[in-house]
């Protein structure tokens, strides 16, 4: 297994992308309640679709595709129509994790704060908005989380960070946020994918489904 490169070309026309929970449900033949059990292990998934791709975008898909042999390799995807933080946060201000050893696996908040040899804010500044992603690497590999609270963050102070999914392993302290283009670990769901429709002159539709590998 090998992670391949996702090809520099134009944005998709079209995304699809979600989380998939693992929660699993019991009901009671006696008395009809149910019970829920959330269980690790919940994942991204999605598709995402170019039409009207030609020229070199068309050969790099094409070739990329071919790489994956089907879900065998893998590759860096994400919500691409987030690339860059609703909050603003400039690319050159670099955000680390604060723990003492490490943030633990399950775990849906940690602490952060601004590298002291990074770019600067102004005042307080939002670090990240409700909807915004980052990804960070744990124990486990890069993963890929979406913000569920308005987080600032000033030159010097730590923030409180709260997202979702939890933690599948742990976060050692001193880490390093991605929040511009922040990307999870993908796999294609099945053999099929590897597909592309072309009509003359040479104009491709191309299309794929994903999901998170671990």
């Amino acid at each position: 297994m090998a992670l391949i490169t996702f090809p520099s070309i134009k944005a998709p026309s079209s995304i699809t992308f979600g989380l998939r929970g693992s929660a699993q449900t019991f009901t009671s033949e006696f008395t009809g309640s149910s019970q829920y059990v959330r269980l690790p292990g919940s994942r991204w998934f999605g598709s995402a679709n170019w039409d009207n791709l030609d020229g070199a975008d068309l050969e790099k898909l094409k070739a990329f595709l071919a790489q994956l042999e089907g879900p065998h390799n893998t590759f860096a995807f994400g919500d691409v129509s987030r690339d860059t933080p609703r909050s603003g946060l400039a690319s050159n201000v670099v955000l680390e994790v604060i723990a003492t050893p490490n943030v633990a696996a399950h775990s849906t908040q940690m602490q952060i704060k601004r590298v002291s040899t990074s770019g600067t804010v102004s005042g307080t500044a939002n670090a990240f908005l409700t909807g915004d992603y980052f990804s960070v690497v744990s124990s486990k590999g890069t993963e890929l989380k979406i913000v569920t609270n308005d987080t600032t963050i000033t030159n010097t102070g730590v923030s409180n960070l709260k997202f979702s999914p939890p933690l599948r392993g742990t976060v050692a302290n001193g880490n390093d946020l991605t929040h511009i283009a922040p990307r999870g670990i993908m796999r294609l769901v099945d053999n099929e994918q590897a597909m592309w429709d072309i009509r003359a002159p040479i104009i491709g539709t191309v299309g794929f489904a994903f999901q998170e590998a671990f």
